[in-house]
């Protein structure tokens, strides 16, 4: 890990007005609105993987290759955002965000073969990672320093109101058809678009260097977000597909259990969120990244029945409760500078696609496989272990 001094944070930078010490509630919304609604056409294939595979006969190893591809496009994008933050605000990129995921929505609604719905991924990557950077300067502009971890924990829980959104579309895409989840989406970006029409974030930092301050990026912050990566875009990509193959679920309560899981990832995501205030990010980090893997473990292994799904519930919610403290550190060392958010944020998905890749084609059957996934978290406790001099 780097002992690199941090880079300014958003409300350090003289390019950018001195953070607010409490949330500016409209603005915060309206920034917390767009990311669940990038979130929604992101994570809809996921639940509607099993009917859209039988509707155009794709394989499981097809799935993964179109996980894998909005994985990686949303790291690319993560970075062509950060840069982009160089020349235009925040609210600018949230705008052409959402612009995409209407684009991509409509392709996928639309799709009828493998290709259209790869391009489709495409679109929705280059949406949520176009969104990112500037989602988390929206934070730092409008959150409030005083409370930095119940203001992330908050806006984290959009991404699970996203989360839940995708699997109750998943769940009606499952008994009414896979596409109509898809219009939704394209609706729902539509009028997030009129929402943030005059939404206004700080002036872009046309001063922020073009290069990658690599060495303090590849940090805590990234190690934390990778984990999570892993578990969101490998295991939990495969999370319905697991139900109905190993537990032989029918898709629509496989997409259920899913949507549980995405209603218990809001309690989570507040939770972790103010132990990021009490404990600090580190400590937090810790506490959940072992809760993760016995959780796992224990879904993963133990035999079908409504025990072993509510397990597998919680785990769905705990998962995403590892990102507000992942961005907390990252808004401390790097929250001024564009491409290091990108970057921060490319690196952690790119390892999520890979895994993603792997799951799908792996050689091994699916549970073996995603067992190896869910123990990834205890790596944690090397990562967070307390350090004697300075703090994480």
């Amino acid at each position: 890990m780097s002992d690199s001094p941090p880079l300014p944070t958003a409300a350090e930078d003289p390019a950018h007005p001195a953070e607010p010490a409490g949330l500016r509630w409209a603005p915060f919304l309206l920034v917390c609105l767009t990311y669940g609604s990038a979130t929604v056409g992101e994570q809809l294939l996921s639940p509607l993987f099993p009917a859209a595979r039988t509707d155009l006969g794709l394989s499981k190893g097809q799935g993964g290759i179109a996980f894998g591809v909005l994985a990686v496009g949303i790291a690319v994008f993560n970075m062509v955002g950060g840069l982009a933050l160089r020349r235009w605000t925040a609210a600018t990129l949230m705008r052409a965000s959402m612009t995409l995921t209407v684009a991509g929505s409509v392709v996928a609604a639309l799709a009828n073969s493998f290709a259209p719905l790869v391009a489709s991924q495409v679109l929705l990557g280059a949406a949520a990672g176009t969104f990112f950077p500037a989602g988390l300067q929206g934070v730092a502009a409008f959150g409030g320093r005083a409370r930095r971890g119940f203001a992330m924990g908050l806006y984290g829980v959009a991404f699970s109101a996203g989360l839940t959104v995708a699997a109750l579309l998943g769940s009606l895409g499952a008994a009414q058809g896979w596409r109509i989840p898809f219009w939704v989406s394209a609706g729902l970006a539509a009028v997030t678009i009129v929402s943030i029409g005059r939404l206004r974030t700080p002036a872009a930092d046309a001063t922020q260097p073009r290069s990658v301050p690599w060495r303090l990026v590849l940090g805590l912050p990234t190690v934390v977000g990778t984990v999570g990566a892993t578990l969101q875009y490998g295991v939990l990509a495969f999370f319905t597909t697991f139900a109905v193959d190993v537990w032989h679920l029918t898709e629509a309560r496989a997409a259920a259990v899913l949507a549980v899981g995405r209603v218990v990832s809001i309690v989570a995501k507040v939770v972790g969120g103010r132990s990021t205030d009490r404990i600090g990010p580190r400590a937090s980090v810790l506490r959940t990244g072992v809760l993760l893997s016995v959780l796992g473990v224990a879904w993963v292994l133990l035999p079908a029945g409504l025990v072993t799904y509510g397990i597998a519930a919680v785990f769905a919610g705990t998962v995403s409760s590892i990102f507000p403290a992942a961005n907390v550190m990252a808004v401390e060392r790097f929250g001024g500078h564009g491409l290091a958010l990108g970057a921060y944020r490319s690196v952690q998905i790119a390892i999520g696609a890979l895994a993603g890749v792997i799951i799908g084609n792996s050689p091994i059957a699916l549970r073996p496989t995603v067992l190896i996934a869910v123990v990834t978290p205890f790596s944690l406790l090397w990562f967070c272990r307390p350090r004697r001099a300075t703090g994480g």
